[in-house]
């Protein structure tokens, strides 16, 4: 029984912001890009606030008509299961920009996708967003441009597909390595950045080019100093803060990632061409899981500064990095939850 959860809300009531940002939980039953967390039957999504520390069990009417994506801006892509109609969606105030239709229907089909958006703030006037889908399963990228700033040239009006040469994008990596870091990758000053070993790849999209890569010498294991534990592997998040590029590297005991041994962070000087090792977050707070990683100012919403927040794949928890202290404490979001039952995705506020 899920008494203990927060109370069901209105279906087409927005969530409440003042309990931002959230961790969604997803059934595994389901696919990633398919969210419906069903209990009992019906359409209900469990929602755990991270600054509250509260379960929260809702019904959203916009999640259960639609595939959603999220990105660390908080807007989420939505794609309806029975048109062609995308459109941007802001969970906490409801608000709305359309996009173009997706006539060619890549986001009803299946595989793993990622969104990105280049602006953080996309409603602003002064902003020229590009709003990027990556297709985590072959080297395929569709963007389009918030009304018609770019024209149709530049994706205004429409979703423009790209597939790009992963030997040139990766430069010598391979096919799977080329995905993985794709599904890294960042939005930076109007750029996208992604890490592989020894190189960050910039990606511009030129209104005259078209996408382009430039590779960029970094080579994190120089930067780390350190190697995982014998056995074990490490894994890395990308995140955006403050306009600059930072990597959270999780070092692993083991090879399938079940337990933290350590956690290190690294800011990208671009100017020496190289990781750097970062001994605070600048006051922020970041949070990273699977591709995914945001920035935020801790006092507006309620979290603590130069803390890492992260979950694992197939578990349920929450984990807390004190960068000034060097500590990981485990937050369960409910006993009601079971353990390896979900996945989870974050929730972020808007600008």
């Amino acid at each position: 029984m899920m008494a203990a959860a927060g109370e069901e809300a209105d279906a087409a009531s927005p969530l409440d912001r003042r309990l931002a940002p959230l961790l969604l939980f997803e059934n595994d039953r389901k696919t990633a890009d398919e969210t419906h967390l069903a209990s009992d039957g019906d359409a209900t999504l469990f929602f755990y606030s991270i600054p509250s520390k509260q379960l929260l069990r809702r019904r959203v009417a916009e999640m259960e008509g639609h595939r959603y994506w999220t990105t660390p801006q908080g807007w989420l892509l939505m794609a309806s299961r029975s048109s062609p109609a995308t459109f941007l969606w802001d969970p906490f105030t409801g608000a709305r920009i359309d996009l173009p239709a997706d006539l060619d229907g890549f986001l009803r089909g299946d595989g793993p996708k990622r969104c990105l958006l280049s602006s953080s703030n996309p409603v602003a006037a002064d902003q020229d967003c590009l709003v990027l889908v990556v297709d985590l399963a072959k080297t395929v990228l569709w963007h389009c441009r918030l009304g018609n700033a770019g024209g149709d040239d530049d994706g205004g009006g429409r979703w423009l597909k790209h597939e790009y040469d992963f030997a040139a994008a990766g430069g010598g990596a391979t096919l799977n390595g080329v995905l993985g870091a794709m599904r890294r990758l960042t939005s930076v000053g109007g750029k996208f950045f992604t890490s592989l070993v020894n190189k960050v790849v910039a990606l511009d999209f030129s209104p005259a080019a078209g996408p382009q890569f430039a590779a960029i010498p970094a080579d994190m294991n120089k930067a780390a100093r350190r190697r995982p534990p014998s056995g074990g592997v490490s894994t890395t998040e990308l995140v955006e803060s403050q306009g600059s590029v930072f990597c959270v590297r999780f070092s692993s005991s083991d090879l399938h990632m079940r337990f933290v041994a350590g956690v290190g962070v690294f800011k990208l000087d671009l100017a020496a061409q190289a990781w750097v090792r970062a001994e605070s977050l600048g006051g922020r707070a970041f949070l990273v899981h699977d591709g995914f990683g945001a920035s935020l100012d801790p006092q507006e919403v309620g979290l603590k500064g130069d803390c890492v927040y992260y979950c694992m794949r197939n578990d349920k928890g929450l984990y807390v990095h004190d960068m000034e202290h060097g500590t990981t404490t485990l937050r369960d979001p409910s006993p009601y939850l079971g353990d390896h039952c979900c996945t989870t995705k974050f929730l972020m506020p808007t600008c």
